[in-house]
């Protein structure tokens, strides 16, 4: 027992930044716990498996202009360029082998804007079915004859329409139809291309794109255990949690000990003054004069709850007076020619009464 009260006036006597200090830690603890319970024991972990890329590229030829003529870059004289060779490559590379398999045919659109349409097969369709980090689908050279192009579009144009435009698109559109397979997973073929020409009497310009490119990454989603790094030891979040748990309790057990152990000493060393003043400190009116007991009578009281009981029942306030000299307290209230008292003489000073207190045992 005298152990105990020992350790309760040790807690009791420490300083204000020792409590400070001590409340800090439980708060760092805490939030440690709290961490450790709101961190995922497991996690999505993104596995790069392999990237495919899907290109298709185009370009074209023509005949030499004559001796002398400088062409310009994208620009196609019919008249003298009458046949135009496009080639289309489309090909597939991968970190790693995949299965390409499916069909592929070239087509040929004109489209005379705002009136007609008309689309002719360049390359009928092609099978293909191959494996490897690099798949060539199509590697194809496919011929426009200009002359009848034209041929075509006067046909059309004044005898079935009556109206000739004055610029036509021409379309050459490789169509694609497969899947690219790796381990389970199928990747279509994209077949959204085209090399196009604007076709006007006397000239055919390129314009739009001659190069296409597609990245697919495949990637797989693995859910694995989650660990964290402390003081260079991988610690899996169970044992994180149970381990900042247990010290979260501990330490928790210890400031709530400091807590009780400081309050009961500050009870146990209240003296009956301290005590009145905490209760009825709101009903209390301190007087710096003694209070004159000429010409009354006086009724000493033996407790405090007497006097209170007789300040409701009168409708009375309590007034109090602190002798320093004799050490005494009066608490009285008034009524007519009486005056009830209750004193307190008893030493009020904690400091001493704690010194006694640590050495009574």
């Amino acid at each position: 027992m005298n152990k105990w009260k020992k350790l309760k006036v040790r807690f009791w006597a420490l300083s204000k930044i020792a409590m400070i200090i001590i409340i800090l830690i439980w708060l760092a603890v805490a939030a440690l716990t709290a961490h450790a319970f709101t961190t995922k024991q497991f996690i999505e972990q993104k596995i790069n498996k392999n990237v495919i890329i899907q290109s298709t590229v185009f370009d074209y030829k023509t005949k030499a202009l004559p001796y002398g003529v400088v062409g310009v870059e994208g620009v196609i004289f019919p008249k003298t360029q009458n046949v135009v060779d496009v080639y289309v490559k489309t090909a597939i590379t991968a970190d790693k082998p995949v299965t390409v398999k499916g069909n592929y045919s070239i087509l040929l659109k004109l489209v005379a804007e705002g009136l007609w349409e008309r689309t002719t097969t360049l390359k009928g369709r092609q099978n293909f079915n191959m494996k490897g980090e690099s798949v060539e689908v199509i590697n194809q050279k496919v011929s426009i004859d200009l002359g009848k192009i034209y041929s075509d579009i006067e046909t059309i144009s004044n005898k079935a329409i009556g109206h000739m435009p004055a610029k036509f698109l021409l379309h050459v559109i490789p169509v694609i139809e497969g899947d690219i397979t790796f381990e389970n997973r199928k990747i279509n073929l994209e077949s959204n291309t085209a090399m196009m020409f604007e076709l006007s009497e006397s000239q055919m310009m390129l314009s739009g794109e001659n190069e296409y490119f597609w990245r697919t990454p495949v990637d797989e989603i693995k859910v694995v255990e989650y660990k964290l790094n402390l003081f260079n030891l991988m610690v899996p979040v169970p044992v994180y949690r149970y381990v900042s748990l247990s010290v979260f309790l501990i330490y928790s057990a210890f400031v709530l000990l400091v807590l009780i152990s400081r309050k009961q000493i500050e009870i146990e060393h209240m003296t009956e003054d301290d005590k009145i003043e905490k209760r009825y400190r709101n009903r209390l009116v301190s007087v710096r004069q003694p209070i004159e007991f000429k010409d009354k009578t006086l009724i000493p009281l033996d407790s405090m709850k007497e006097l209170v009981r007789i300040s409701d029942e009168q409708d009375r306030g309590i007034l109090k007076y602190r002798d320093d000299m004799e050490e005494k307290t009066y608490y009285c209230v008034i009524e007519d020619d009486y005056i009830y008292i209750y004193t307190v003489n008893e030493d009020n000073g904690k400091k001493k009464g704690l010194y006694n207190y640590m050495y009574d045992f």
